[in-house]
């Protein structure tokens, strides 16, 4: 059994830590597909004509404000930089995804169900509540912990 006076101590720090990372590396990721087209990504206009197809407004300006919040949003998060700004921006991209593209679907990805953006949703809305926590650049620039 874990020693829960520890882990009361550190393990809020270190999964915070953790969620900040692999939420952070996936939306850079994403977001790098979206605005530059790497990793086998689209880039800019590939995300325009996929909003086109959805019937969203304004598609190539909605590709800007897709691709950019999503590079940028995890970009920050990864950093600890706005943490609780862009987990809030990239949790509605991620309710908008589920709605209009991925509900139809059902629940899993194997489908293109709504499976990995209701995770993300889930994990950028754990981390709007809870900042950056330790490590992160939000700490250094408020000259203490989120959490203190």
């Amino acid at each position: 059994m874990i020693n829960s006076k520890w882990c009361c101590k550190i393990c809020p720090e270190w999964a915070t830590l953790i969620l900040r990372l692999t939420v952070g590396i996936t939306f850079f990721l994403h977001g790098s597909q979206k605005v530059f087209g790497a990793f086998g990504g689209g880039g800019l206009a590939g995300t325009a004509g996929f909003l086109s197809q959805l019937g969203f407004p304004m598609p190539e300006v909605m590709a800007y404000v897709l691709g950019f919040t999503e590079f940028l949003g995890g970009l920050g998060i990864l950093l600890g930089l706005g943490t609780r700004l862009f987990a809030a921006l990239l949790a509605f991209t991620m309710a908008v995804a589920i709605f209009m593209v991925h509900l139809k679907n059902g629940f899993f990805a194997s489908q293109g169900g709504f499976e990995l953006p209701f995770i993300l949703l889930g994990s950028c809305l754990a981390l709007a509540c809870t900042g950056c926590q330790k490590w992160g650049f939000d700490c250094i620039l408020h000259k203490k912990c989120c959490g203190e």
